[in-house]
């Protein structure tokens, strides 16, 4: 970035989904003081740290894009990793973003003294901001498993987030512990290639068939040519996936057991024997753990080389991995696809609010916002993708979106009451959090599944319990009376 000025009014952290939607929503509204801080070379977030074999949107392009950016170029239905890397590098391009990242540049911490954020950064320099809009996300740093004498494994090990391309797994004999999205990419990713594969399986996954196609040169062309019809089809494909998705996520629907039908299905139509097809068959509701879409995940049980182990992993050895029962499971490769820690944000930046609180210390007991963004306490700092703005159904993007949106919203009512601080009202973020919750009681993901969804109370810290159409229309207009402003 040319301008290394240390105050900004606009200081974003991240330049993922979330730092690019802010970033060229601000250009947009005529917001040029800003600063987006980025410890990598390049943007992308998620889709420049995850390269696996097969990584790839589990959301249909068309819907997993931006707004006021479609992209009528998708070549698949559901975009690889690349794809949508690519995708990325050329909104910030479009949105003159390049300007405005600092690269290399890690945030470690954020205080607000004074009325004014103060960030410190890992090279000893500092910068001043009005507002900090935390576009890091809620799943960043990789969780890895918790086994017994992996310091003595002689192979290698890695995560899938942080995958060694240096490794040649072709020969292999590889283990994969985790059944989530990532194995579900993984494992038909790389079946082919290896010798044997193992993959630990603590519990079952629900696996649902995503009918994903090649899109042809001509519907492309179309689109390049009729961008009205690009935007109708991402509104049938939004409508679409809200009124499935939230009614097959409330327990007790129709919907809810046609969807576990439509599972069991496609388990029978993928695994040709009764007795693995068994050891695949999920013992909870869909949904209440975050559901895999796949069309080849499954069937890839199928093949001789591809083994499935649902014995616990008692340890660790310099050979491979010794399941409960005694069995060693001689492997070369041990592969992570354990996912991420949630609302990990505390863990590498430290952020203190008024009076010193740290937010690592207001979140130890219980993992609030306000409007899935505010914390009360920490005012002119905003989350993006923050506590309680995923759903199991339908793409993040639309959340950001309406996110920034109601951001843009704060800063109006800033500039047009002359108000330095807002700060959301604790008793109507109690308020706020006790409807969420109620509600979330309703649907499967409070189902008891032990999922990463929920705490230890089963109180449920990450997902959406409504329409997106709805979370839109609550951020739709910032109410002042929800606030504790300064002037």
């Amino acid at each position: 970035m040319s301008d290394e000025s240390t105050r900004v009014r606009i200081a974003i952290l991240g330049a993922g989904m979330s730092g690019l939607c802010m970033g060229s929503q601000l250009r947009k509204a005529g917001v040029d003081d800003f600063v987006i801080l980025e410890k990598a070379d390049a943007v992308g977030g998620t889709w420049r740290e995850n390269t696996y074999p097969g990584v790839a949107c589990d959301v249909p392009s068309h819907v997993y894009s931006f707004s006021f950016e479609l992209n009528p170029e998708w070549s698949h239905s559901y975009s690889s990793g690349q794809e949508i890397q690519d995708y990325c590098q050329r909104v910030a391009e479009k949105y003159d973003l390049l300007s405005r990242i600092r690269f290399g540049t890690e945030v470690q911490k954020v205080r607000f003294e004074a009325g004014r954020w103060e960030i410190l950064l890992a090279d000893g320099s500092r910068l001043e901001a009005d507002l900090v809009v935390s576009g890091l996300g809620g799943l960043h740093l990789p969780n890895h498993a918790d086994l017994k004498g992996r310091e003595e494994f002689e192979g290698r090990i890695f995560h899938t987030a942080r995958w060694d391309h240096d490794h040649d797994l072709r020969g292999r004999r590889v283990a994969i512990v985790g059944t989530g999205a990532s194995a579900a990419q993984v494992l038909p990713g790389i079946a082919e290639d290896v010798s044997e594969v193992s993959v630990f399986q603590r519990s079952a996954a629900w696996v649902f068939p995503r009918i994903a196609q090649d899109i042809p040169e001509e519907r492309r062309a179309l689109y390049r040519r009729a961008p009205w019809r690009m935007r109708l089809h991402r509104w049938f494909l939004w409508a679409l996936m809200d009124v499935v998705g939230v009614t097959s996520l409330r327990r007790g629907t129709w919907m809810a057991k046609r969807l576990k039908r439509v599972g069991l299905d496609h388990l029978a139509s993928s695994v040709e024997d009764p007795e693995l097809r068994a050891r695949l068959t999920p013992d909870y509701e869909p949904g209440c753990k975050r559901r895999c879409i796949s069309d080849d995940y499954l069937s890839t049980f199928n093949r001789e080389n591809v083994h499935l182990v649902t014995e616990p992993i008692a340890q660790v050895e310099a050979g491979g991995i010794r399941d409960a029962a005694g069995v060693l499971h001689e492997v070369d490769t041990l592969i992570e696809a354990t996912g991420f820690r949630p609302f990990d944000i505390t863990e590498y930046v430290e952020i203190e609010g008024r009076e010193g609180r740290r937010l690592r210390d207001v979140w130890s007991k219980r993992i609030e916002t306000f409007r899935t963004m505010m914390v009360p306490g920490f005012p002119n700092f905003f989350l993006l993708l923050g506590p309680n703005s995923a759903t199991g159904h339908t793409s993040a993007l639309i959340m950001i979106e309406s996110q920034v949106q109601y951001i843009l919203g704060c800063l109006e009512l800033m500039d047009r009451e002359g108000l330095r601080e807002l700060d959301p009202d604790p008793a109507v973020v109690a308020r706020y959090n006790q409807r969420l919750q109620r509600d979330l009681g309703k649907m499967v993901f409070s189902g008891g599944c032990n999922a990463w969804y929920t705490d230890d109370e089963d109180h449920n810290f990450t997902l959406w319990p409504y329409s997106a159409v709805r979370f839109v229309l609550e951020q739709w207009k910032v109410r002042r009376a929800e606030f504790r402003a300064g002037g």
